[in-house]
Formats: C-alpha cells, sequence, structure tokens
C-alpha cells in the first residue's frame, strides 16, 4: 500500500515535471512572426480571443496552449488592451509580459503654430485611435501648437486638456515679461496680437519685427490693416482661404476687419506658437509703421507711407519680369 502511493507520488512529480518542461519550453522558444507586425488588442476580448488574434496574426503557435498560461498568468498581471508591436522571433512570454505590462505603441500628433482651433478639433478628431469627442467649447487661440503623444485608447478630450493647459501656462510665463506702460494690457491682448503675428510670419526673426510694427499703429491709434485678420472675417477660421485679399473683401463688414475697425479684434485668429506669444511683449526697437512681402520670404519694412509704395512698386516691378 506504502509502495503503491509511493509511485503515485513520482507519477504525478513526473507528470509536474514534464509539464513544467513543455511549458517552459513553449514559452521561451522564439515565435513564428518572420517580421515587425502590428496588433490591435481591443478592450473586452477574453483571453481565448486574444490569443487566437495573436496566432491569426503570426505572433504565436498554438493559441490553445498560449491561452491556458495567459489565463494563469492573469491571475496575478491581467492582459491589456491596446496596439502592440511584435517583433521578429518574440517569445510567447515576451508576449504575455509585454500585453501585461500594457506597453502600447506611442504616436505623435503634430499641430502646426497657426492652426485654429477647429481645424486643430478636425485634426484630432480624425485619427482613429484616439476615443470619447470634444465635449468642452473652445474660444480661438487657446489651444497651444506642439508635439503631443498618445497611446490607443486615450481620449481625445485629454488630449485638448493638455493643449489648453500649455497655453495657459506659456501665457503665464510670458505675461511676466509684459512692458509697463504698452498698449497689451491683459493675457487676451497678448494672445489676440501673438495670433495675426503667427499668421503673418513663420520667420522666426521677422516676428518682432511684425510686432513692433503693430504695437507702433497702436500707440498712434492707428487701424492695425493685418490682411490675416480678414481672412478670418471672411471664414471665421473653420477653413482656410486659399485665394488672395480683394478690395472688396478689405470693406466686409466684421469686428475681425482691422481695415475698418481701430485695435485689436475682439478675439485671436490662431492658435499662436511660443515664439510669437515672446514676439508680441518683446516687439523690435524699430519704429517702422508699413511692411510688405519682399518676394524673397521675407518682408520689407518702412517707417513711412511713400516707402512702403515704393516696396511694393519694386515688388510689383520684379514679378513683372
Amino acid at each position: 500500500m506504502l509502495r503503491k502511493a509511493l509511485y503515485s507520488i513520482i507519477f504525478v512529480i513526473l507528470v509536474f515535471i514534464t509539464f513544467t518542461n513543455i511549458f517552459s519550453n513553449y514559452l521561451h522558444t522564439p515565435g513564428p512572426l518572420n517580421d515587425k507586425t502590428i496588433v490591435l488588442v481591443r478592450p473586452g476580448l477574453s483571453t481565448s480571443e486574444i490569443s487566437s488574434l495573436l496566432a491569426e496574426s503570426g505572433v504565436i503557435k498554438n493559441p490553445a496552449f498560449f491561452s491556458t498560461i495567459s489565463k494563469l498568468y492573469s491571475l496575478f498581471r491581467p492582459l491589456k488592451s491596446g496596439e502592440y508591436d511584435f517583433t521578429y522571433g518574440i517569445s510567447p512570454l515576451q508576449v504575455i509580459r509585454k500585453l501585461a505590462t500594457g506597453k502600447s505603441i506611442i504616436h505623435r500628433l503634430v499641430i502646426s503654430e497657426g492652426s485654429t482651433v477647429n481645424e486643430i478639433i478636425d485634426k484630432i478628431n480624425k485619427e482613429p485611435l484616439l476615443n470619447g469627442t470634444i465635449s468642452t467649447p473652445i474660444p480661438e487661440g487657446y489651444l497651444m501648437p506642439s508635439t503631443y503623444f498618445y497611446s490607443y485608447g486615450d481620449k481625445r478630450d485629454n488630449i485638448i486638456d493638455q493643449m489648453r493647459l500649455e497655453m495657459s501656462l506659456t501665457l503665464d510665463e510670458v505675461m511676466q515679461k509684459l512692458p509697463a506702460n504698452f498698449p497689451l494690457k491683459t493675457r487676451k491682448d497678448v494672445l489676440i496680437l501673438a495670433s495675426i503675428i503667427e499668421k503673418e510670419t513663420s520667420n522666426d526673426e521677422e516676428r518682432s519685427k511684425i510686432a513692433a510694427v503693430f504695437i507702433n499703429r497702436l500707440k498712434k491709434n492707428m487701424k492695425l490693416q493685418a490682411c490675416p485678420t480678414v481672412a478670418y472675417a471672411l471664414t471665421e477660421g473653420k477653413y482656410r482661404l486659399t485665394r488672395p485679399l480683394t478690395k472688396t473683401d478689405l470693406k466686409v463688414s466684421s469686428p475681425y476687419n482691422t481695415y475698418q475697425k481701430l485695435g485689436l479684434p475682439p478675439g485671436a485668429i490662431s492658435c499662436p506658437g511660443k515664439k510669437s506669444l515672446e514676439a508680441a511683449v518683446n516687439p523690435a526697437l524699430i519704429d517702422s509703421l508699413y511692411f510688405v512681402v519682399n518676394g524673397n520670404g521675407g518682408h520689407h519694412f518702412s517707417k513711412t507711407f511713400d516707402q512702403h509704395n515704393q516696396h511694393k512698386a519694386n515688388l510689383k516691378s520684379s514679378s513683372s519680369k
């Protein structure tokens, strides 16, 4: 009787060792994947469904065996949904650990300076790996253009919140540099002028000069006459105006038309970057009141209207040759 019990114990131990070796060999043996592949594990999939998906994608062999091991592993660390990249020959154990840690692919979302809020929202809404809808209204200009990062399943609202926070923090920083006795008084004033500067030039060396022209005009109670504000008056930031402005456009009735209205428009016309915000509070020390494109990616700056007209005539003459 004792011998029989001993044989049973030995048999169980041998079976356990055998299965342990099988499990160990399976877990550590390189998988069948011949090239890098990406697998999207959607929320709500069972361990068996995940195993089948991985097998169909060529990441693992024997999905039933993988499922059994994963269920045991999940007792301690559940497998997570996400977008995963699997590399050549990845072993089942490495696959399980990746799914358990939830190390999903990181994506970049690049928001360009001078984008409008509508353009930014449209771009975020078109990212298929994000979840949710953008629920809160956002005033024009209050999203910071930059590069943002996200993973599969992240919420769109979270990215918007991050962009709003970045703009708020940047405005806080810039406002500390606001000079005394300056035409701009508030965060909103700075944001509005920076948004115009952003639309006028992408040349970092010219931002402070563009800012100086507008600040000089505000000091003299002159109309800003900024073409981008007219474009915004026509489109309300809902789309980009792809044609040149006409003389009729310059007469459009709108508080954003700075050819018709004195002072700053009532709101921003784009989402400016940090360099334009800094230029708005730190304009160049020049007395120019006009500027016009020079045909070489920059601008000619003038103190008088006669000089300005001469620059325009020179540009027209050179472009007709």
